[in-house]
């Protein structure tokens, strides 16, 4: 005795496709089959023959719901200044408090943008997790991810090595002709040091300012390590840059 075959199997209209017929004419004739069916067999039918391409179609449409969520109705904020932190020890809350006070004098009300203050720490005791630190620095620097780095006098010393800071002196000027009210209190804890540009010109130039003592940062609670507010070789905004140094010392 034979096997008995599934419904779908024996449904009349289960061969009736030319194989050959164009798309349109298919396309025809699966819509009067469709038609034609009742209830739960329309259903099994259009579920064991079109599986795949009902789950593909899903995931168009949730793919693309996610890219017009993302892009159109609830962007990601726009980083429009990131500090590395690479000096000291400090909390979340510290941290926190540093960049709502940032945003609060650099971002316009509303605008979906904010700004980033992320640790960065070396060890000196493991060369393997150094290693990598000064690869994820590298990359993001190329990537034009940094704006500023926040330091001590070694990794000041260690990042002018590798190329990763830039003078301020251009970035000092434009503060000076907005408040020199302002610039004069940042020149007083400027720290200037040799620098050689990638075309071997050496000069003495500001590589840093200290914050250490920074009213600010004080009344933050960072306190006893040095800090030293310096620019990134591939910084994205610095215009930003110059609007954090004028929180510093307003």
């Amino acid at each position: 005795m034979e096997p008995e075959k599934s419904e779908l199997e024996n449904d009349k209209f289960r061969n009736d496709t030319p194989v050959n017929a164009p798309i349109k004419e298919k396309f025809r004739i699966e819509m009067r089959k469709i038609r034609e069916m009742q209830g739960k067999k329309k259903f099994e039918y259009i579920w064991g023959y079109y599986k795949v391409h009902i789950l593909v179609f899903i995931g168009i449409l949730a793919l693309i719901g996610s890219i017009i969520n993302s892009v159109f109705i609830n962007p990601r904020p726009q980083t429009v200044l990131f500090v590395a932190w690479s000096t000291g020890y400090a909390t979340e809350e510290q941290l926190s408090d540093l960049t709502e006070a940032m945003e609060t004098a650099i971002i316009e009300p509303k605008a979906n943008e904010t700004i980033e203050i992320a640790m960065f720490f070396s060890s000196h005791e493991d060369p393997s997790m150094d290693s990598a630190q000064i690869q994820r620095l590298a990359a993001m620097i190329a990537a034009g991810m940094i704006d500023v780095f926040i330091l001590d006098t070694e990794m000041l010393e260690d990042y002018l090595r590798f190329g990763y800071l830039q003078p301020m002196d251009e970035l000092l000027d434009d503060i000076r002709k907005q408040n020199p009210t302002i610039y004069n209190r940042i020149t007083e804890n400027t720290i200037r040091t040799e620098y050689t540009s990638f075309e071997g010109v050496t000069s003495d130039s500001i590589m840093g300012i200290d914050i250490s003592k920074n009213r600010l940062l004080n009344e933050i609670g960072f306190f006893e390590f040095e800090k030293i507010f310096t620019l990134c070789i591939s910084a994205s905004h610095p215009e930003n840059v110059t609007k954090a140094l004028m929180v510093l010392f307003g």
